[in-house]
């Protein structure tokens, strides 16, 4: 694997050393298709990071067409949101998982036309809570290399269309 990602999608990313700790970054086994596994850096002052990142990207597009990974607390949705800027869009998939959400709160939240799925997790990975949420076959996951493993999770959050509760970052924040 490349340790260069030249996907359009992840290479500003990249240039501003926001890709981090990357178990994956490059080619996947889709034709075409672009993959990161890792940490992805939001802010210096205060350091925050989204952990347990897995992202996609297809082709030449300049967006992320799949997108999860981890914060320890809902207020750093608008710091993820300033770092991707241009780099996510209305047909992408995004799954963000909040420590400190009520385990009985799922919503989607509307940043500039871009829904983000925001979704409590407790003592589980990002991975884990992946493939359970997106039914996902785990004992052909663990026979997979993480190119595969992040197809496989990325290609079933794409075809996901649950539509949960759409609420303002703010009104989240209510319901804290």
């Amino acid at each position: 694997m490349s340790t260069a990602n030249v996907s359009p999608a992840f290479q500003r990313l990249e240039a501003e050393g926001r890709l981090l700790k990357p178990a994956l970054n490059g080619p996947t086994h889709v034709p075409g298709r672009f993959g990161f596994r890792g940490e992805i850096a939001l802010s210096t002052e205060p350091p925050v990071v989204l952990e347990a990142a897995m992202a996609t990207a297809d082709g030449t597009e300049s967006t992320l067409s799949f997108l999860a990974g981890s914060l320890t607390t809902y207020k750093q949705l608008p710091a993820l949101i300033e770092a991707l800027g241009a780099n996510v869009g209305a047909e992408g998939r995004y799954f963000i998982y909040v420590a400190d959400l009520d385990r009985s709160s799922s919503y989607q939240i509307d940043f500039n036309g871009v829904l983000f799925y925001v979704l409590p997790i407790d003592d589980t990975s990002v991975y884990n809570a992946l493939i359970d949420f997106l039914y996902l076959d785990k004992n052909k996951m663990k026979k997979m290399d993480t190119a595969a493993k992040v197809d496989a999770i990325a290609d079933g959050a794409l075809k996901y269309t649950q539509a949960y509760e759409v609420i303002s970052f703010e009104e989240g924040l209510k319901r804290l």
